[in-house]
């Protein structure tokens, strides 16, 4: 066998096809055929014309080959505005559009041929472009003399390529842009009565009421509409198939749960399905006693409500990750950008900030959208990612305000309203938002949780910590329970409590190691080295600079904010007991050489702790 020398060179790759040809050929094969070869030779043409060409042209398929991402996209827009000249001469179920995927890389060309992954990759952003679009790759983007006005749609997994694609959107006169609602319905959810043994009235009396509870718990998140329960009731005592009973009821989620005594002990059971398939999503159970259960059916139901609410956005961000990007509504974009939020890189970050911040410009009266780009600008602040602090902090503060506004009822709003009034010093009003929230809605973990937090610093450490394990006894599996105990260790460190808010620390690295680190591991150094432990304060001192090489003085000034100074100069005092040798010093830092004898309080300064993560 024979290898012949190929040649490798960088070029920009264009994949065209035709939507809806196979539609177009079973209502007329020759008229179709005859149209594909009109378009076919003007793309030929105008491909020339900027020094590109053909490659290969399998049915409705073309592929050009161009020198440069300028000419390649010139000749794109060029094709596509006499895609829709030509189609003004018939009428619209008769119109033949194209898609367009446009990369650059490097080919392997052998002869008159071409070969590389960037041809599947040009094939696979033209599969995501909608019809009369175009869709870029980064490369190509990058290849560009003048930007065009384009969308980000973020990373893009594709068939067949073993890393994400970066892609945008071109804007393109006439293309066929979706017309749907700007938002989407949240999707309702129905509860259906709980089952018990037959005959058990004890139980029935019990599981009625507890679905009951439920309900009421649920429709008090005011996100999801739940179906009545003089509607669900009358499915009591029947077995029932979540697709029909979905379809009956219009709702896109069961809950189904059971009730079992075993003489005095009690199981009760949930389940969480998709009614369009009846898939299984989420399940989970709790056992007590049967006069426990009586007096703390309420709790139970809060508890399912707090558990549900996490696995539902979960379920519809991975869905909305599914969506065609071409098809994409406000709606899609922030439950994306959700997606992201739940993630801890700093790519995700960004990726956060574009899709919600697309959200609100397409649907600027979106509560929920504007309250989650609160939270993505805040996690920008709070994970060191930000490259404009002044910027981040005016947007979360923007549209922390905006949600408010947008919804004044939904408890979401007034939590990221508390973040931004922390970033501002105002601890008052701070409080009093998330008092709003939790009045609002008693069933949101994290709202007590900072709750807690800001009543603790603000110096009512009793009642601050009551409000914190309120949180952790509300949500003992929450995705952010670590964040619950590092409220903890802020609280009690305030007050010089060292011992216990070490422990804390401890025990938030316990639950996640990953996310907890940087937090836990820097309070674990100061405290250890304010209670004499300087072997334990090194050690921990190490670990802090291996997760966060770069902590600086003035990054955590900005992030201790909220703290009062005497606690803040006892935690650098810790830390360089600890071996601590900043990159720079302040006034302040440089002449502190031993610790405030009583940490004091600071009723005007609101928490804001390192690391501290908020769940969406």
């Amino acid at each position: 066998m024979t290898v012949t020398a190929v040649e490798r060179r960088s070029a920009t790759l264009v994949s065209a096809d035709a939507a809806g040809y196979s539609r177009l050929m079973a209502a007329d094969e020759l008229a179709t055929i005859h149209a594909i070869k009109v378009f076919r030779d003007a793309a030929h043409d105008i491909a020339v014309e900027h020094g590109g060409r053909l490659v290969d042209s399998p049915g409705d398929n073309l592929l050009f080959e161009f020198g440069s991402a300028a000419s390649a996209l010139a000749a794109s827009l060029r094709f596509q505005a006499f895609v829709v000249d030509t189609n003004e001469r018939y009428p619209a179920e008769d119109r033949m559009q194209f898609r367009i995927g446009i990369h650059s890389g490097e080919v392997v060309v052998d002869t008159d041929r071409i070969y590389g992954s960037g041809i599947n990759i040009a094939a696979r952003l033209e599969r995501l472009a909608r019809p009369g679009g175009i869709c870029i790759s980064q490369s190509a983007r990058d290849g560009l003399d003048m930007t065009p006005t384009l969308e980000d749609i973020g990373p893009q997994w594709v068939k067949n390529i073993p890393h994400p694609v970066h892609a945008f959107f071109v804007d393109v006169p006439g293309e066929a842009v979706p017309v749907r609602p700007a938002t989407s319905a949240w999707p309702a959810i129905a509860v259906m009565p709980f089952e018990t043994t037959e005959g058990d009235r004890d139980a029935e009396y019990l599981a009625d009421g507890m679905s009951e509870d439920l309900i009421t718990t649920l429709a008090m998140w005011r996100q999801f509409p739940v179906i009545a329960r003089n509607s669900t009731f009358t499915y009591k005592g029947r077995t029932i198939d979540p697709v029909i009973v979905g379809k009956e009821l219009g709702a896109e989620y069961i809950v189904v749960g059971s009730l079992r005594r075993f003489d005095q002990r009690v199981r009760i059971s949930a389940q969480l399905l998709g009614a369009e398939t009846g898939q299984h999503i989420w399940a989970d159970r709790w056992n007590t006693t049967l006069d426990d259960a009586f007096e703390t059916g309420h709790e139970i139901a809060q508890a399912i409500s707090v558990a549900l609410r996490p696995e539902l956005l979960k379920d519809m961000s991975e869905r909305a990750m599914r969506q065609a990007p071409g098809d994409l509504t406000a709606w899609d974009y922030a439950l994306r950008g959700l997606w992201h939020l739940r993630r801890t890189t700093r790519d995700d970050g960004e990726q956060a900030v574009a899709l919600l911040t697309r959200a609100v410009q397409l649907d600027p009266g979106s509560g929920f959208a504007h309250a989650h780009l609160a939270h993505a600008h805040y996690r920008m602040l709070q994970h060191h990612w930000t490259v404009d602090r002044e910027a981040d902090r005016a947007a979360l503060i923007e549209h922390a305000e905006s949600a408010v506004a947008c919804d004044p009822m939904d408890a979401n709003g007034y939590l990221f309203r508390s973040l931004a009034c922390s970033v501002q010093g105002k601890g008052e009003d701070a409080l009093a938002a998330l008092r709003r929230a939790v009045e609002l809605n008693p069933s949101l973990p994290v709202a007590r949780s900072l709750l807690g937090q800001f009543l603790g610093i603000a110096g009512r450490t009793e009642e601050g910590l009551r409000e914190l394990d309120n949180a952790i006894r509300l949500s003992p599996r929450d995705p952010q329970l670590w964040t619950f105990h590092a409220g903890k260790a802020v609280v009690l460190g305030v007050v010089g409590r060292y011992e216990e808010s070490r422990a804390e620390s401890e025990r938030a690295l316990e639950i996640d190691p990953e996310s907890a680190s940087a937090t836990a591991y820097s309070n674990i150094a100061a405290t250890s080295a304010l209670l004499g432990e300087l072997p334990r304060a090194r050690a921990a001192l190490a670990e802090t600079l291996r997760v966060w090489p770069n902590m600086s003085i003035s990054t955590l000034r900005a992030l201790f904010a909220s703290i009062p100074e005497p606690a803040v100069e006892a935690f650098f005092y810790g830390l360089r007991l600890a071996g601590w040798v900043p990159e720079e010093e302040d006034e302040k830092t440089s002449a502190t050489t031993a610790p405030p004898a009583n940490p004091g309080h600071d009723a005007d300064r609101p928490p804001l702790d390192v690391g501290r993560k908020v769940s969406p």
